[in-house]
């Protein structure tokens, strides 16, 4: 038997490393710190300097309030802070640091020296730390604000050493903190050099000029306004439904004026995009969210990066409906019906046998390199258009059909080819969104079946299906327990007269396991799959009047060419391109 160990108090040297711990992880956890508590000192400048990835060097200038000289052993001190006093002061906290935690975590694991001035001070101090102990406190020439510099982070901790990255991608993570934190608050001006290259500069301007800046003019382009004001007020600008990416890695979160990561609102960026583009594709930008500060909880995280929401349903809500009211009123076209350069047509590739879908031309994500995204131009026979996703159609003239079901059409000098199930699927998708989102079931469109449909599904899923009656009834549809064991559907909705209801009601069925999606996601997973259902099937013969007819209706119907499971519904080939493809000359 191992005999009980006794119980000591921690060495503080111990307890300090463990706190750092929580704080620091890495040379980009100490920049943002650093950074959030220049802003907290009302700053307007902001220089940033970077080398060896953060390990060797990190140093934050800036021109705030400054410390008063009398304060500075205090200030790297664990849980001294200015920023609160009473317990009741964290359910209103409007400052980025509070914790009193971050300059005694970063003085911990490194050697820090510190110099400040206060704006009514005729001269400023250093202080000098290493591993938490003061070494000296001097006399220095500053001008008003403060300066920490950080040095050989880490080299008294080995073993953390071992769990950082290259110093590349250290260094480049730190970039990547400071151009956020630029865009939280877009008034201040940054500077950020990084092993003497200096890799980002903000002016002190609107967000639009600070995402530009961090982004590149190119890539901002493509950004739509998001403005939507209220008690959840919701902000910033997202890309067009057409550069979407293929990681969230380029939308930046702010609440607050704090930047912030939250699961929920991703997902809420996510949905605005549904249907808009391909699935397992990305939207990128800055949302920003201003609530009631009773509202949020940003004493949920050590490093205060995540926040919780007294109502996390209605700030979704709020999100999604803001984020999908700019990509629908999004403009695709010019006044002369042609594609704005801006808006640049995708490319299909067809080589060897092997078709490809390429994106748009290479444009900076934020802090992505441009050299990850491929860049493309239609310069050789083989390469055909695909309008971007969310971008409007011109209106076109059906010809006919082709042998294996395609429409052929024209649109002035260009030649289109339809997927008729594919856009048959978008517009009865978006006509069934319309009408379920206004929560009135009498809205929702019901269509009675003449004979009812009996599905047998077992007693568990039956009594499920009881359960779910209020959700089907706002979607348009009549199912109910009919038996132990069975269910009866009276109603579909109307635009899915065409769809064989049996079939329909037994997926509908077989994924009452999606029941832990939000109201919305299961709004667009229905609608999606009555939309496939219903739509008319792929080789199916179309008269050239129902062949108009879904053209016309697919040109009025917004947000996007793609269909609900980000299948490319449109193949547009211009004169240019087929001018290139036969060898004629150029106009």
């Amino acid at each position: 038997m191992i005999a009980a160990a006794p119980i000591r108090r921690l060495p503080q040297v111990v307890a300090d490393a463990i706190a750092a711990g929580e704080v620091i992880e890495r040379p980009a956890s100490v920049l943002k710190e650093l950074v959030e508590n220049a802003i907290d000192a009302d700053a307007t400048r902001i220089d940033i300097t970077i080398e060896g990835g953060g390990l060797v060097r990190i140093a934050v200038a800036d021109d705030g309030n400054g410390i008063a000289a009398d304060d500075l052993e205090l200030a790297v001190e664990r849980h001294a802070t200015s920023k609160i006093a009473v317990a009741d002061d964290l359910t209103r906290v409007r400052t980025l640091g509070f914790r009193g935690e971050a300059l005694a975590s970063i003085a911990a694991v490194s050697e820090l020296r510190l110099t400040t001035r206060t704006r009514d001070a005729t001269g400023g101090a250093t202080l000098h730390v290493r591993s938490g102990e003061v070494l000296s406190r001097t006399a220095a020439a500053s001008g008003p604000g403060t300066r920490v510099e950080v040095c050989e982070l880490f080299a008294a901790s080995p073993a953390r050493l071992r769990f950082l990255r290259s110093v590349a991608t250290e260094g480049s993570a730190a970039v990547r903190v400071a151009a956020d934190l630029a865009m939280t608050h877009p008034e201040v001006s940054f500077t950020c050099t990084n092993d003497g290259r200096t890799v980002l500069r903000t002016a002190g301007g609107t967000l639009r000029e600070a995402i530009r800046a961090v982004i590149g003019v190119r890539a901002e382009r493509d950004l739509l306004d998001v403005d939507a004001p209220g008690t959840i007020a919701i902000g910033g600008a997202i890309a067009s439904p057409h550069a979407h990416r293929a990681t969230r890695g380029g939308l930046v979160l702010i609440v607050n004026h704090r930047l912030v990561h939250n699961r929920a609102l991703l997902a809420a960026v996510d949905e605005s995009y549904r249907g808009l583009i391909p699935g397992g594709r990305h939207g990128y930008g800055v949302v920003v969210v201003e609530v009631s500060g009773a509202a949020v909880d940003v004493n949920v995280h050590p490093a205060k990066r995540e926040v919780r929401f007294s109502d996390e349903r209605a700030v979704f809500s709020a999100v999604q409906r803001a984020c999908w009211a700019a990509l629908r009123a999004a403009p695709a076209l010019g006044a002369d019906g042609h594609i704005p350069a801006g808006l640049a047509i995708g490319t299909l590739e067809i080589r060897d046998g092997d078709v490809n879908i390429v994106g748009r031309p290479a444009s900076r994500v934020l802090g992505q390199p441009a050299g990850e995204h491929a860049s493309y131009g239609p310069s050789q026979p083989g390469v055909m258009a695909v309008p971007a996703p969310g971008q409007a159609l011109p209106a076109m003239e059906a010809l006919g059909q082709a042998g294996s079901g395609f429409v052929v059409a024209t649109a002035g000098d260009m030649v289109v080819l339809v997927d008729p199930h594919a856009a048959h699927e978008k517009v009865l998708y978006t006509e069934l969104l319309a009408r379920w989102r206004q929560d009135m079931p009498e809205t929702a469109g019901s269509q009675l079946l003449l004979m009812p449909v009996v599905v047998e599904c077992g007693p568990d899923r039956a009594s499920r299906v009881a359960d779910e009656h209020d959700f089907f009834s706002r979607c348009g549809l009549s199912i109910e327990q009919f038996g132990p064991g069975m269910v009866r559907c009276t109603a579909v909705p109307m635009t899915a007269g065409n769809a064989d209801p049996e079939v329909l009601v037994a997926e509908i069925i077989d994924r009452l396991d999606e029941r832990d999606a939000g109201m919305d996601e299961r709004r667009h997973r229905l609608a999606a799959l009555v939309a496939c259902h219903a739509a008319v099937r792929f080789g199916d013969r179309l008269e050239v009047v129902a062949q108009q007819r879904l053209l016309d209706q697919l040109v009025a119907t917004p947000g996007g060419t793609t269909c609900p499971h980000g299948r490319p519904s449109v193949l547009i080939l211009d004169d240019a391109m087929l001018r290139r493809a036969f060898r004629r000359p150029s106009r």
